[in-house]
């Protein structure tokens, strides 16, 4: 309904003297009036115009009132319909609560009761419709709030993603990167230990090239000690190629005692599974979780990208310097004075060296 415009009235009943009355007074209110002898005829008007109610007699030649109920709520089923009868019984009555009719007028009707229960029917359906935008709007503000919950996950993650990332950019050398790895796995993941192992390709057990401890988490010597190495899931992640978190109470799970929860990563460069990133949690840290197993892969995956990297930079830089040293040889090899030269030049840049401390 159009507050602006005045509420479309549809009456229906087979007594032209009723129509022609009811009509006349809904008019001289105000309002816009629609009237049907039949219930085909209202079916059709239904269709065709909007309606804010309907008034229905029940006894009607053809389709009955109560009938003309069920098909008008199959083409709106939010149309208010009021029903008018001279002849009430309990059965009818509660035939037309089952038909979701919402008043229930007995003839002779008073014209003012018509109004008023319209009136009424009109509040009612403000009152359902306020709600039913009141709820949509909380389940909007619900959904918003969980979406800016994701997106604040999501900001913290790519914010995480990038620390790990950045961690990496100043690593010099190999084992600078090992130490770097323990260490930032000790940052993002929060873990009490971690420690980086390397494979020599036999079944040898691996060998333990870097470790870190967490501030205040553990004793600084227990990041190197057996009981925090479980040699057995390092081997099992070595095998497997994959990721593997082990939670559970101390000795649970093949954890060593005063661990409660690992996790590892294998370092795989090339395809190729050359080592694995460990942290592990002991009493009083909570479990890790399949999030933090997935920060860990992600600084695993950082960490074999860099020393990538460093080992294609240090072959060059060997390679460079070999290929330097076997160039100055076949030289001095060629020519005596340029060997005694070289010497030469050689015995006075360390007598410099030496002279300017």
């Amino acid at each position: 309904m159009n507050p602006d415009s005045p509420a479309t009235l549809l009456i229906v009943d087979d007594e032209e003297s009723i129509l022609q009355v009811v009509g006349e007074y809904f008019r001289r209110r105000g309002y816009r009036i629609l009237t049907a002898q039949r219930g085909s005829q209202a079916l059709e008007l239904v269709r065709q115009e909007p309606i804010d109610c309907c008034f229905t007699d029940i006894n009607m030649p053809g389709m009955n009132g109560l009938d003309l109920v069920e098909h008008i709520h199959a083409i709106d089923s939010t149309l208010p319909v009021i029903v008018m009868t001279g002849y009430p019984s309990l059965e009818t009555s509660i035939r037309t609560l089952k038909q979701g009719v919402v008043d229930f007028l007995i003839k002779p009707v008073n014209l003012k009761h018509m109004e008023l229960s319209f009136q009424r029917v009109q509040r009612q359906r403000a009152i359902f419709a306020e709600n039913l935008v009141l709820k949509q709007e909380v389940k909007g503000k619900e959904r918003l709030e969980v979406l800016n919950r994701e997106l604040l996950g999501k900001i913290d993650e790519l914010g995480t993603l990038n620390r790990i990332m950045g961690s990496f950019t100043a690593t010099s050398s190999t084992p600078h990167a090992f130490q770097q790895a323990v260490e930032t796995a000790i940052e993002v993941v929060q873990a009490d230990l971690a420690h980086f192992f390397i494979f020599d390709g036999s079944e040898h057990p691996p060998a333990l090239v870097a470790s870190a401890a967490r501030a205040g988490g553990v004793e600084k010597g227990t990041a190197l000690r057996a009981p925090a190495v479980p040699n057995d899931l390092v081997s099992n992640v070595r095998a497997d190629g994959l990721p593997l978190l082990v939670n559970g109470g101390n000795g649970a799970g093949g954890l060593p005692a005063g661990i409660t929860s690992w996790m590892g990563v294998p370092v795989k460069i090339r395809g190729k599974v050359l080592g694995a990133l460990t942290a592990a949690a002991t009493n009083g840290r909570a479990p890790f979780t399949e999030k933090e197993l997935y920060y860990l892969a992600f600084t695993t995956q950082s960490a074999a990208g860099q020393i990538e990297t460093l080992a294609v930079y240090e072959n060059i830089y060997e390679n460079l310097f070999a290929t330097l040293y076997g160039f100055v040889n076949a030289l001095e090899a060629r020519d005596l004075y340029t060997r005694q030269h070289s010497t030469r030049v050689t015995q006075i840049a360390l007598a410099l060296g030496r002279a300017l401390g």
